[in-house]
C-alpha cells in the first residue's frame, strides 16, 4: 500500500501541475510560499522594477515592415527620448519611464526590440562567455542594423546570470526574434507575438494564461492588408486596464522610421515622429502625458501617486549645489561582501548636468538631489534611497553610504571591471547551481510535462490507479 500511496502522490502532484500551468518546479515554489494577493505600493518601493505585462508584436510583407509592443504597467511616469548618432554608435528612440529605464525602442537602421517581463526565473551558467560590462541589449541596438547582428550578440556575450524575462528584435529586413534565457526563437514575415511567457517552455496550446497571444496571432490571420493600422488595432485588442493598465503603445514602421505613440490605451490620439528629423534636433526627451491631450482616465490613476510622491518629498529638503562639487563623488563603487545587490552595477556620474546613481551602466540612472554637500536623495515610482558621502581627512571621498529600505550599506570605490564580475565569481567558485542543474537536466521532462500528450498520458495513468485502488478495496471485502 506504500508505493500506491507514493504513485498516487505522484500523479497527484504532476496532475496539479499541470492543471495550475506550472512547472514541477514552479509548483514547489508555489506550494512552499504561497501566493498572496501583493500590496502594490509595498511592491513598487520593495522591487524597483515590478513585474509588469506587455505584448510585443511584429509584422512583415516583403514591402513593410512593423514593430509594436503595449507596456502595462502601474507606473504612470512614462517618456521618451532621442538619443543622436555617435562614432560607432546608432541613432535611436527609446520608450519607458523616468530615471532612464528604457523598455524598448528603435534604431535608425529600422532594428527595434522590447522586453517582456516573465514570472518563471531561470539561471544560466556565464560558461566560457565574456560578460558583456553593460546592457546587452542596448548594445545591440547601437551596434546592429539588423536581426542577424544581435543573434550574433547575443550567442557571443553572457548576459545575465537570472533571467526573468525575454526580448523580441525585429528589423526592416523581414526578420525578427525573440530572445528566451536558454534559447532564441526566429520569426520574421509573416508576424510574430510574444507577451508574458516562454514559448519554448510553454504549450502554448494548453495554456489558460495565454488569451494576449492568441488574440494577436488570430488578428494577423485574418488576411487584412499589414499597415500601421492593424498593428494599432491589435495592440488595441490586446490592451490592459485595471491594476496594470496599459500605459502606452509604439508602432514602428521600421522602412519608413516612423513613430506612432498612443498614450493610456487612447487609440483614437495618436503622435508621429519622424525618427531622423528627431534625431537631428539633438538630443531631448518628452514625459508622454505632455504630449498628448488630458486624459481623465490617466489622471484618476497618476494624481495619487504624484500626490503621494510630493508628500514624502516634504521630508526633504533639496538645495542647490555647485556641480564642480561632484567631481570627488564620481567612480564606481562596489558593496560589503553580504550585501545582495539589487543591480550589478553602481557608479556616480554626471549625465547631462545631473548627478546620478548608474545602476547599470546604459539602464537606470537615478538622479540624486542633494540635502547637504555630502548627502542626496533618490524619489521616484520605483524606488526611495539616500546616499552620504563619506570625505576623508584629505577631502577625498573614496566611500558612501547607501540608505535603502531602512538598511545601511558601506559602498567602497573599486574598479569598475572587479565590480563587474564580481558576482559572477562568487557563482563560479561556488560550483553549478541547482536551477542551473535543473534548467540542464530536467528542462526537457518540464516542458513534455505542459504537453497534451503528457496530460493524455496523465488521465490514462489516474483510470489505471483507479481501477488498482477500486480492486485493492474489493479484494479487503472477500
Amino acid at each position: 500500500m506504500k508505493r500506491f500511496s507514493f504513485l498516487t502522490l505522484t500523479f497527484l502532484f504532476l496532475a496539479l501541475a499541470v492543471v495550475s500551468c506550472k512547472s514541477p518546479q514552479e509548483y514547489l515554489k508555489w506550494i512552499e510560499t504561497p501566493e498572496q494577493p501583493p500590496d502594490q505600493s509595498e511592491t513598487l518601493k520593495g522591487e524597483p522594477f515590478p513585474d509588469v505585462d506587455c505584448t510585443v508584436i511584429y509584422g512583415a510583407d516583403g514591402d513593410q515592415a512593423f514593430g509594436g509592443n503595449n507596456e502595462d504597467s502601474p507606473d504612470p511616469n512614462t517618456m521618451i527620448w532621442f538619443i543622436p548618432p555617435e562614432a560607432g554608435k546608432y541613432g535611436m528612440a527609446l520608450v519607458g519611464y523616468d530615471d532612464f529605464v528604457w523598455q524598448g525602442g528603435v534604431n535608425d537602421q529600422g532594428l527595434f526590440f522590447d522586453g517582456l517581463a516573465v514570472s518563471e526565473k531561470v539561471h544560466v551558467a556565464q560558461g566560457d562567455k565574456p560578460r558583456y560590462p553593460g546592457s546587452l541589449t542596448m548594445k545591440a541596438l547601437e551596434e546592429c542594423a539588423d536581426v542577424s547582428c544581435v543573434k550574433r550578440l547575443f550567442e557571443e556575450y553572457h548576459a545575465y546570470d537570472e533571467w526573468a524575462h525575454q526580448f523580441m528584435f525585429g528589423d526592416a529586413r523581414g526578420d525578427s526574434l525573440i530572445i528566451e534565457p536558454t534559447m532564441m526563437i526566429a520569426g520574421g514575415a509573416p508576424f510574430q507575438v510574444a507577451t508574458n511567457f516562454y514559448q519554448s517552455r510553454t504549450d502554448i496550446n494548453a495554456c489558460r494564461n495565454c488569451d494576449r497571444y492568441w488574440k494577436a496571432r488570430n488578428y494577423f490571420e485574418k488576411e487584412d492588408p499589414l499597415s500601421a493600422e492593424l498593428i494599432r488595432d491589435i495592440l488595441d485588442e490586446v490592451h490592459l486596464e485595471g491594476d496594470y493598465p496599459t500605459q502606452y503603445s509604439s508602432v514602428y514602421d521600421l522602412k519608413k522610421g516612423l513613430i506612432y505613440l498612443y498614450f493610456f490605451h487612447n487609440y483614437g490620439n495618436e503622435v508621429i515622429f519622424d525618427l531622423d528629423e528627431e534625431l537631428a534636433k539633438g538630443y531631448h526627451a518628452h514625459y508622454l502625458a505632455d504630449l498628448f491631450p488630458e486624459n481623465p482616465a490617466y489622471l484618476e490613476i497618476a494624481q495619487p501617486e504624484w500626490d503621494q510622491l510630493a508628500e514624502e518629498r516634504e521630508k526633504y529638503r533639496a538645495v542647490d549645489l555647485d556641480p564642480e562639487q561632484f567631481s570627488t563623488y564620481l567612480g564606481d563603487y562596489v558593496g560589503p561582501e553580504d550585501y545582495n545587490p539589487l543591480f550589478p552595477y553602481y557608479s556616480i556620474a554626471v549625465e547631462r548636468g545631473e548627478l546620478v546613481l548608474k545602476m547599470i551602466p546604459d539602464k537606470a540612472w537615478m538622479n540624486l538631489e542633494a540635502t547637504s554637500p555630502t548627502t542626496f536623495f533618490h524619489l521616484s515610482e520605483m524606488i526611495e534611497f539616500e546616499i552620504t558621502f563619506l570625505p576623508d581627512d584629505q577631502g577625498e571621498v573614496n566611500q558612501f553610504i547607501f540608505r535603502y529600505l531602512d538598511h545601511d550599506y558601506l559602498f567602497t570605490r573599486t574598479d569598475p571591471t572587479q565590480l563587474l564580475d564580481s558576482s559572477v565569481a562568487a557563482v563560479q567558485e561556488s560550483g553549478p547551481q541547482g536551477p542551473e542543474l535543473w534548467a540542464k537536466f530536467v528542462d526537457p521532462i518540464t516542458r513534455f510535462l505542459s504537453t497534451k500528450t503528457f496530460m493524455l498520458l496523465a488521465v490514462v495513468v489516474g483510470l489505471i490507479l483507479l481501477q488498482s485502488l477500486l480492486g485493492y478495496f474489493r479484494s479487503l471485502l472477500v
